[in-house]
């Protein structure tokens, strides 16, 4: 089937001759435009493999270039950017996306272009407008790589193209975590059970949202076995607390007098 819906990827400049028009873009610059939308639409390895036909053409109007898609991956796409054009920053976006708009953002900064993204499913003209005036800037120091523990129930788990489980946590909330398939159906059923997940990812310095997650592996959460562990390490110190006539007076002497 054709696909009939579409986003363009508008570049708007000046010349020595008038105004941007194709022919002014090197084959280098168009090559390097294709795989930057191919990324934008499609950011993991996994949804690049199993992406459906994208088509493309380029119109006069500046240079307007045209990618031909589904329409539903056009609605799911025109939705994400225009959140992220109506908030005027790129936290939303997954890292490798995030990138490629922080990286046009610099060109129009030292270059004067103007780079927009519109839809046909939109009935905003342009709903990401990037120029000398947006900031459109990646953090450079608000993400590090990071590998945790996280516990709580697993609620779902599958993908038909991108193989992932999600898990309810308290302090968290709602997670997503791609996994394989060999290590979703590897073992017990884990679906509506409580767990924890060994996973790595990135994790925001100033609010600790967490993204990008990945699976190392499972780890059996059993509360009970926690709640035997403590009792029997208050029993065992409550026996050695007794040996200890002048309890304040042994705290004061671990302590090196300070306090007193």
């Amino acid at each position: 089937m054709e696909n009939n819906s579409y986003i363009s990827v508008i570049i708007s400049g000046k010349t020595a001759d008038g105004n941007l028009n194709p022919r002014d873009i090197d084959i280098a610059e168009t090559k390097e435009l294709l795989n930057d939308v191919e990324t934008l639409l499609f950011p993991s390895k996994a949804e690049k493999d199993e992406r459906p036909k994208v088509s493309y053409e380029v119109k006069e109007g500046s240079v307007k270039n045209i990618f031909f898609i589904p329409a539903a991956k056009a609605i799911m796409f025109t939705a994400l950017m225009s959140e992220v054009g109506k908030q005027g920053n790129i936290d939303l976006l997954d890292t490798k996306q995030a990138a490629i708009i922080d990286k046009s953002q610099r060109k129009a900064y030292t270059t004067g272009r103007q780079y927009s993204i519109a839809s046909s499913v939109s009935t905003d003209e342009e709903f990401i407008k990037i120029s000398k005036e947006s900031q459109y800037i990646a953090p450079q120091t608000e993400w590090i790589n990071t590998s945790l523990y996280l516990y709580g129930k697993i609620y779902e788990e599958g993908g038909l193209n991108k193989v992932n489980l999600h898990i309810l946590t308290e302090r968290h909330g709602k997670l997503v975590v791609d996994a394989t398939e060999e290590q979703l159906t590897t073992g017990t059923n884990k679906l509506f059970q409580t767990y924890g997940v060994w996973v790595k990812g990135k994790q925001n310095l100033q609010t600790g949202v967490l993204k990008d997650l990945s699976l190392i592996d499972f780890l059996t959460y059993q509360t009970e076995y926690d709640d035997i562990v403590l009792y029997k390490s208050i029993e065992k110190a409550s026996k050695n607390w007794g040996k200890v006539k002048d309890i304040d007076g042994w705290l004061s002497d671990i302590r090196g007098g300070v306090n007193e």
